[in-house]
């Protein structure tokens, strides 16, 4: 930590370390950009855009499960896979009605949609051959490069041979006796070789090109689009970016820091009144504390919501952490949701049995206050609100839909768990 210390920019506040995590951060709202969301974009609140304006989950999956009314958008994330030449998205609905929901079963859900329309397909993996190709010829020109810097001084340094001038005829570094020779060639026959050795490569991509084209032909039992469309409420949208996370310098301790804001927003008065109740009660009584505060003291002696604080005081501002493959950040160690990531029993998804579920991306409670655009809560209004700490999205490892529509495009819902902030 001493090599830290000090610092003398913005950039070198940085830690040198990053993580395999990537950040999403809220940007300008819909209202200030000219253009509206596309597909490709992520962001939090407003409404869903569909793989397809005609392909869409059924009406009752985007209700409720305890009120039975619609639920709205929390986040939609363009989430394609590197080794899948497709179009995917990850969707959040929660229900807007928390006073009667909150912290009830089946009333957050989350989608994988997927496309695999054919064009679409094939314009992917046009994009990604050509980068693939890219990579390719620029790893072979520094191999090149290094090869015949390697060919051209390894005689100049053989410690072997007599110590004679290295430039006499008799020691030409280049071993050829035609000066033009290829100088790769006339150390080793086995060099032009490697040439071919490529071409396995590219005829096993074709090979799967081929056999993926195959694969996504629609079927002919392919189920009917869903055109039916229920108006869905609304948060204000905002776009989101994303950036690797880093770490930075921290100095405040980020237990108080994650509730600076609320210690300020006290009334002193109410406070003292507070004090004073629980000092009048009487030496049996004097040990329970008020039920605010019971909550932050529960939650600051939990050890996982000590790390959380600590890893998101780094980037406060996030409200999207996307880690495929990886851990997520736990809110709480108290709960469900931590037993069943701490015990490695996520459910498979039935929809696919013989696979299994792996972490994929998590919403953060900064989204809370963007979403609910927090215009002068109470205390109360803000734990009794919309009062999740994160919603975790895991999905299956195999990428699966059982069946897509006519416009090729399938949704699953997938596994989605909320950790509540009086679950701890």
């Amino acid at each position: 930590m001493s090599s830290h210390d000090e610092y003398s920019s913005d950039e070198e506040d940085l830690f040198e370390n990053k993580s395999e995590v990537y950040l999403g951060f809220t940007d300008i709202p819909f209202a200030e950009e000219d253009e509206e969301p596309t597909i490709e974009d992520t962001f939090i609140g407003g409404q869903p855009l569909w793989l397809h304006p005609e392909s869409r989950p059924l009406d009752k999956e985007l209700q409720c499960d305890n009120c039975h009314k619609p639920m709205a958008l929390l986040l939609q994330a363009f989430a394609p896979i590197d080794d899948k030449p497709y179009d995917r998205v990850i969707y959040i609905f929660g229900c807007k009605n928390s006073a009667q929901c909150s912290k009830q079963k089946g009333t957050v859900k989350a989608f994988r949609g997927v496309d695999k329309n054919p064009e679409r397909i094939a314009e992917i993996q046009a994009e990604q051959a050509e980068e693939a190709q890219k990579l390719l010829d620029e790893k072979l020109r520094l191999e090149d490069k290094k090869k015949l810097q390697i060919e051209m001084t390894k005689d100049l340094f053989d410690a072997t041979k007599p110590s004679s001038n290295p430039f006499g005829g008799s020691s030409n570094p280049f071993g050829a006796s035609n000066p033009f020779a290829n100088p790769f060639g006339s150390e080793s026959k086995e060099e032009p070789k490697e040439e071919p050795k490529e071409e396995p490569k590219e005829e096993s991509k074709e090979n799967k090109k081929l056999s993926y084209a195959e694969a996504t032909k629609p079927k002919n039992n392919a189920s009917p689009a869903s055109k039916r469309a229920i108006k869905l409420p609304e948060y204000p949208g905002f776009f989101v970016f994303t950036e690797q996370e880093k770490f930075k310098k921290v100095t405040l301790e980020p237990e108080l820091e994650k509730y600076k804001d609320l210690i300020d927003k006290m009334d002193p008065e109410e406070t003292s009144k507070e004090r004073s109740m629980s000092t009048s009660s009487g030496s049996g009584t004097s040990n329970v504390l008020n039920l605010q505060n019971q909550k932050i003291s529960n939650m600051l002696n939990d050890s996982y919501f000590e790390n959380f604080s600590n890893v998101v005081n780094h980037n406060s501002s996030q409200v999207l952490r996307y880690d495929l493959g990886g851990k997520p950040l736990l809110y709480s160690g108290r709960d469900e949701v931590a037993k069943t990531f701490n015990s490695n029993t996520l459910p498979d998804p039935a929809y696919n049995p013989s696979s299994h579920r792996q972490f994929e991306l998590q919403l953060m409670p900064k989204a809370i206050i963007d979403l609910e655009e927090h215009k002068n809560k109470s205390i109360t209004d803000i734990l009794n609100g919309m009062s999740w700490g994160t919603i975790i999205v895991a999905t299956d490892v195999e990428d699966y839909v059982p069946q897509v529509d006519e416009n090729h495009v399938g949704y699953v819902q997938e596994y989605c768990g909320v950790q509540w902030e009086e679950s701890v």
